[in-house]
C-alpha cells in the first residue's frame, strides 16, 4: 500500500499499473526475491489485457484467420547475455466467436513449463499466476 502513498495522483498510468499489480501481491513474502515476483505478475497483467484487446476487437477476424501470441520475461543476466524465459505461446483461429479457438503451442514448442515454485515462493502462486479466470481488467 506504501507504493500506491508514493505515485503521482497526475500520472494515471502509474496508478492504473498499481491498482492492477496490487491484487496479485499476495504471497509475495515468500518469493525468494520482490522484484523477481512482480516481474511475474506484470507478465499476467500484461498477458490478460492482450487477451481482452484481441477479444474486443473482433473484426480483427475480418482481417485475419489466425492471430499468434507468445509471452514471457526478459531476464537480465551478468554472464552470458540476456534470456527471454517464455511462458506462453498460443495461436487464435477464426471460429466466429470474438476470442477465436484458442490452441496452446507451448508445451510443442518450449517442453515443460518451467518450474517457478522456487522464484515465487509457492504452488499457489505458481498457479495464481497461470489462472486466467482472475483476469486483469482496465
Amino acid at each position: 500500500r506504501d507504493l500506491i502513498d508514493d505515485t503521482d495522483l497526475f500520472d494515471p498510468q502509474l496508478n492504473t499499473i498499481v491498482n492492477l499489480l496490487e491484487p496479485r501481491l499476495g504471497g509475495i513474502e515468500k518469493a525468494a526475491d520482490p522484484i523477481s515476483f512482480v516481474t511475474y505478475q506484470m507478465y499476467a497483467i500484461v498477458r490478460d489485457l492482450i487477451d481482452e484487446c484481441v477479444e474486443g476487437t473482433p473484426d480483427v477476424w475480418d482481417f485475419a484467420n489466425e492471430v499468434s501470441i507468445i509471452g514471457g520475461i526478459m531476464i537480465n543476466r551478468y554472464k552470458g547475455g540476456d534470456f527471454f524465459q517464455p511462458l506462453s505461446f498460443e495461436t487464435r483461429v477464426k471460429d466466429g466467436s470474438s476470442k477465436g479457438k484458442v490452441i496452446d503451442l507451448y508445451d510443442e514448442a518450449f517442453g515443460n513449463k518451467p518450474d517457478l515454485v522456487g522464484v515465487l515462493g509457492s504452488d499457489e502462486a505458481v498457479a495464481n499466476l497461470y489462472d486466467r479466470s482472475k483476469r486483469a481488467k482496465l
